[in-house]
């Protein structure tokens, strides 16, 4: 039998099997429920959470408001074909490593002094001698501590001797910044995104006399647009429809509507959803002028990237437009009266982001929280796939995760803790019965191009 390193490795497709759900009793219980045992007759088989899971994402599909938060670990189900992949935390360590050594990478001597300068130390290699992935997070933010901190000295001190130094340290954020700008661009138009379609798919079938679905991330990539492009959605974003296409945070007061000539009532479109991306995107701009654009243009001095890059000052940085908008829009959503928010594939490390979804839960008695994310259980764990329960380990939990799940023991009804990846919730995701005539004219035009293999 092959070992796999980990668990999810030998689970290339979403599969809602795969879901576990965390009990009141502290156990994550397994989707199906057991068999009954022939030698034990009178043993009560335990049932499985398929009802339970399918229960509350028919009742988040029908809330009245919906707000869906992805994490990194969305992007994950993306998938390139021999091509590049969406990077965690540690391949960004690793190609910003490469790239500010780019003329050395037999010991990768220009990053490793600056790293060690700054941080003390260097990771352990592993047992093939590469390096291990360092916090890059903590790296740039000591070294954009360590910029202000000289440019300071440098405008008070007439013998200022650290130009070097200083001069050192911001060309390597330039590097890295720019290395991690072109990690973060993977999506193309060769890239399969089968997890965002069924998810978007499944939303859009929402009543359009209900309130948008607002789709919020903290990714910088195009997963969400691109699948969005395929299945014909609409995304507001917050940019105009013009040929330059600028920020502005009142398009998302706008709504899509389809009128007849020979009619004043306005027929709202389904598949229309808000997209708000909390910590910029690689196709956003900055000009001098502080005007946003959406372009992929080559950065420069009057064309910057608009991303808060991985550091500590992240929290800082959301008070910046267009970023402020994104948040007060994530943050007005929590408090709307009978919303669900379902959370996948964020790990809330992001304390800007944490804290507004627990004061919601403090206080909107009315709001539901679906939370999914594969790293609540220890992957070793699951191999033994026919495990009925699997204990909660509170104490490798993040302080809000934990928090959560003691609501769960205690009886909260109003959240539900899934163990999985973000292809096994939307596949999970129930398609709502019953479509529009529009809803069933695309579904034959789809199949009428799948039949000339457009």
């Amino acid at each position: 039998m092959l070992k796999l390193n980990n668990f999810w490795d030998g689970q290339p497709v979403g599969k809602k099997e795969l879901l576990r759900l965390l009990t009141r009793d502290g156990k994550w219980l397994r989707w199906e429920g057991e068999n009954e045992d022939s030698q034990e007759p009178s043993k009560k088989p335990k049932a499985g959470c398929k009802d339970q899971v399918e229960e509350a994402l028919l009742a988040a599909l029908h809330s009245t408001n919906v707000a869906v938060l992805l994490g990194s670990g969305a992007s994950f189900s993306a998938n390139n074909d021999r091509g590049p992949h969406a990077p965690g935390m540690g391949d960004l360590w690793h190609a910003v490593r490469d790239a500010v050594s780019e003329d050395n990478l037999v010991d990768n001597k220009e990053f490793d002094d600056l790293a060690k300068k700054i941080t003390g130390n260097l990771p352990q290699n592993d047992s093939d001698g590469k390096q291990k992935a360092g916090d890059i997070e903590s790296l740039l933010s000591l070294c954009k501590m360590q910029i202000e901190l000289l440019s300071i000295r440098s405008r008070n001190d007439p013998d200022f001797a650290d130009w070097p130094w200083l001069e050192e340290l911001i060309e390597f954020v330039r590097v890295a910044e720019n290395t991690i700008l072109g990690k973060v661009g993977f999506v193309g138009a060769e890239t399969d995104l089968p997890a965002h379609w069924a998810f978007l798919k499944k939303f859009a079938r929402r009543s359009p006399e209900k309130p948008r679905v607002r789709l919020f991330t903290t990714n910088y990539d195009l997963c969400i647009e691109t699948a969005g492009l395929r299945l014909g959605v609409v995304l507001i974003d917050g940019f105009s429809h013009s040929a330059e296409q600028r920020f502005n945070r009142d398009h998302f007061d706008h709504d899509i509507v389809r009128r007849a000539a020979s009619s004043t009532k306005a027929d709202y479109l389904d598949g229309v959803f808000h997209l708000y991306k909390l910590h910029g995107s690689v196709d956003w701009r900055r000009r001098s002028d502080e005007v946003v654009i959406r372009s992929v243009d080559d950065t420069a001095e009057d064309r910057k990237p608009v991303l808060i890059y991985p550091r500590s000052s992240k929290y800082q940085e959301a008070f910046e437009t267009p970023y402020l908008d994104m948040f007060a829009a994530f943050q007005a959503a929590l408090r709307e009266p009978d919303t669900t928010l379902i959370v996948s594939g964020f790990g809330f490390a992001d304390d800007h982001i944490s804290a507004p979804i627990w004061s919601a839960i403090e206080t909107n008695l009315s709001l539901h929280l679906v939370l999914c994310d594969r790293g609540f259980v220890e992957h070793q764990k699951l191999f033994d796939e026919d495990a009925q329960e699997i204990d909660l380990d509170l104490a490798a939990q993040r302080p809000y995760q934990s928090k959560i799940a003691r609501l769960v023991q205690q009886g909260d009804t109003r959240i539900t803790m899934l163990n999985g990846r973000f292809e096994d919730l939307a596949d999970a995701l129930p398609m709502i019965s019953g479509k529009t005539d529009r809803q069933l004219l695309q579904d034959r035009l789809e199949k009428l191009r799948e039949g000339d293999g457009a």
